[in-house]
């Protein structure tokens, strides 16, 4: 196992290149969307979102967790790899044969007929995800990031960018984004074995399927307990107020959840397999959870509070004006979505220490509050379903403070201090939006002109109050990572002379912080 400083190296290089990754693909992504909402009306998204909840749900179990128990076993052998190989394209492609055999049962759910072939050509996917999974898995286990985030932007322009809005253009409708998501997917797979030429003979050695499926089954029920939790609003939404309404919904979901998501999902690719090469080591676990948990909520907070209050600008200009009802429901999202994205660390922490029998007990005791607030805020239309989201997310960040606690025995002042810069640059970035929209009001600037105006004020208040001002915590936890990089040249003059600028506000932490931290210097 590689040394801390050289995982730690191996870290913040991958971060890079997922982060470049994942910039590109939001900015892609965005454009992709901006193009697809003036070429197809609300309901074909809502009908693809509904569609996309069968193809998830057969995809938690196609594969049974073998892609996370490839990268969390300490010690991986061919016959594991070939044993994974095995199992994910056996299930994938059961699981497919099932999903094209039982679509019609759908109707029942969501009383939309027209998902039924949606339904059977998406399940396509589920096969082309198993024998794909164990390509990538080894990339992510070797930390091969530079290589994943290549791929991944390639599929993208490819899948989506090519085949997708060409179909669109060409009046397929709703098929031209079934048909963008399974081309996205079957050329990341080409990439993927094409890099990673694993063995794809089949092995039936119960030996190595003990452990991987031990571990994996139980990935498996989490990852459908958090399908569950995380598909149940589409479900309802569209079984009780039609396709058209869930269509604004999703957009509205996917506009804060897009960048916000992509930005954290990059980094947990990168933390769960170091947390896992680190998974015995709880004081240097301990340290890494609260630098990680420090260093996104002082982004994704902020970014949350300035897109709920450019939502008008927002909306009208990616996804046109006739989208407006999305308004107020992205307002209120933008609060639970950008705290997902903080407790997901918590979730992979769950993972990489094997403590997976607690975790479904928070997914358990999340499902049944998120149905008892849609049950109780029903009445309420779009807006109940979003605050029903934002009590359920603030009930499961406390069960995760709750279990960080009891697992790394890290104090629950500790977790919750961790939030303040985050909440600082939200406070500091929200209103400098608010006061630059209530100024630039009587001017009715083009919609376009208003959010590049909002973005930009974002972007330098952000800017300011992160690396000009940060809070003490903050410092000292950028001082730590910026430590570990070695530029040479005009950068590493740079480097260095914001590290001196970082260096006395360090002995202002909390003597546990600064603790915590120091134990993972090598």
């Amino acid at each position: 196992m590689a040394s801390v400083k050289n995982l730690t190296t191996t870290t913040l290089h991958s971060m890079t290149w997922t982060t470049a990754a994942t910039i590109i693909t939001s900015v892609l992504q965005i454009g992709y969307t901006a193009v697809m909402a003036r070429m197809l009306p609300p309901a074909a998204f809502g009908l693809v979102a509904l569609a996309g909840v069968v193809l998830r749900f057969g995809g938690y179990f196609a594969q049974m967790g073998m892609a996370q128990a490839i990268i969390q076993k300490p010690e991986l052998t061919e016959e594991d790899i070939r044993a994974a190989f095995t199992s994910s394209a056996l299930l994938g492609g059961f699981f497919t044969a099932a999903m094209v055999l039982g679509a019609p049962l759908t109707r029942f759910v969501f009383d939309q007929p027209e998902v039924v072939p949606l339904v059977r050509t998406l399940a396509l996917g589920s096969f082309v995800a198993g024998l794909i999974s164990t390509a990538m898995s080894l990339l992510r286990r070797n930390m091969q990031f530079r290589t994943l985030a290549i791929m991944d932007v390639v599929a993208y322009v490819l899948g989506y960018g090519g085949v997708g809005v060409v179909l669109a253009w060409q009046g397929f409708g709703v098929w031209s984004l079934i048909w963008a998501t399974l081309s996205q997917g079957m050329i990341l797979g080409v990439l993927a074995y094409a890099v990673t030429r694993h063995s794809v003979r089949l092995y039936f050695s119960w030996a190595h399927y003990r452990p991987l499926l031990s571990y994996g089954a139980r990935i498996s029920f989490t990852s459908f307990l958090e399908f569950i939790t995380g598909s149940l609003d589409t479900m309802v939404i569209g079984r009780v107020l039609g396709t058209a309404l869930l269509g604004i919904y999703n957009r509205a979901y996917m506009l804060i959840s897009l960048p916000l998501y992509l930005i954290t999902n990059s980094v947990a690719k990168v933390i769960f397999p170091a947390f896992s090469q680190l998974q015995a080591n709880l004081g240097k676990l301990r340290a890494v959870y609260l630098a990680s948990i420090t260093l996104v909520a002082a982004v994704v907070l902020p970014l949350g509070a300035g897109m709920a209050v450019a939502a008008p600008e927002l909306v009208r200009s990616l996804l046109g004006p006739d989208w407006d009802a999305s308004v107020p429901v992205l307002r209120v999202m933008s609060v639970p979505v950008a705290l997902s994205m903080i407790t997901m660390f918590a979730g992979v922490m769950c993972d990489a220490r094997a403590q997976l029998n607690q975790k479904i007990v928070v997914n358990i005791v999340t499902l049944v509050a998120l149905v008892a607030c849609f049950w109780l805020l029903r009445g309420y239309g779009l807006l109940g379903f979003a605050w029903s989201l934002l009590l359920n997310e603030l009930l499961r960040m406390v069960l995760f403070t709750y279990l960080m606690n009891r697992d790394l025995a890290i104090s629950y002042s500790r977790q919750l201090v961790t939030y303040l810069p985050g909440l600082w640059h939200a406070a500091a970035v929200g209103g400098a939006l608010a006061l630059v929209r209530w100024a630039i009001a009587p001017l009715q600037l083009p919609v376009f002109v208003a959010l590049g105006l909002l973005a930009f004020t974002g972007a330098i208040v952000l800017a300011i109050v992160m690396l000009a001002l940060p809070l003490p915590l903050l410092r000292h936890e950028m001082h730590r990572v910026l430590s570990r990089l070695h530029p040479t040249g005009a950068v590493g003059r740079q480097l260095n002379r914001y590290m001196r600028f970082l260096e006395p506000s360090a002995e202002s932490v909390p003597a546990e912080f600064h603790n915590a931290s120091t134990s993972m210097q090598p």
